[in-house]
């Protein structure tokens, strides 16, 4: 296996204008990623999306308590199902991890063995905050990418968006530039691309 990319796909890239799941971009993202796996890379996903999709189920006009996290443990359901079944039909088979900060502090080298087994095993994780239980403890899935990628073998980490953010979560360009300086102390390699551009993981 080659080095770890570490890819985080935007809500504004797998969400359509309703909230609903873009199954012709999830289709196209997966076909871009099993053709890295098939370079010999290995693939972790760190995908947003819950919290919004979960809106369609819950009011969160008027969330004066936990309506996010309800939202998101209803949202995620959906977001993972279209997942595993657009890669399972590529022959591929998603694992997912859901954290909150504190985990990840305090079992960081746990963390790295599960990352690293998954991957050696041909499976790609699927990465997202645990926001039933901590909502955005990350400050966004834009950072929980980059302390992922910080705790691998990282070769690059690629944010896919349309800059727009959401209205659901944290994102937008404050998090992706956020998150593009914790990476470039690092000296991993980072870009921030438009998600909806054809191939666009297959030219960088």
């Amino acid at each position: 296996m080659k080095k770890i990319i570490v890819i985080k796909i935007g809500s504004s890239v797998l969400l359509t204008k309703r909230q609903k799941v873009d199954q012709y971009r999830m289709k196209h993202l997966a076909e871009q990623v099993a053709s890295l796996k098939n370079d010999g890379y290995g693939i972790v996903l760190v995908v947003s999306g819950a919290v919004a999709y979960g809106s369609h189920f819950i009011d969160l006009s008027q969330d004066t308590g936990c309506h996010r996290n309800v939202a998101a443990g209803i949202g995620q359901i959906y977001v993972m199902t279209a997942l595993n079944e657009t890669f399972c039909r590529l022959g591929i088979q998603i694992a997912q991890i859901l954290l909150t900060k504190e985990y990840f502090l305090r079992n960081k080298k746990y963390l790295k063995e599960i990352l690293e087994s998954s991957l050696l095993s041909g499976f790609i994780p699927v990465i997202n905050e645990n926001d039933v239980l901590d909502l955005n403890s990350f400050g966004g899935n834009d950072l929980l990418a980059a302390e992922v990628a910080k705790q691998l073998t990282t070769e690059k980490v690629y944010f896919l968006s349309t800059m727009k953010g959401s209205l659901y979560g944290v994102g937008g360009a404050t998090t992706k530039i956020q998150a593009y300086d914790h990476l470039t102390k690092r000296n991993i390699s980072a870009r921030i691309v438009n998600g909806k551009k054809k191939n666009v993981l297959l030219l960088l």
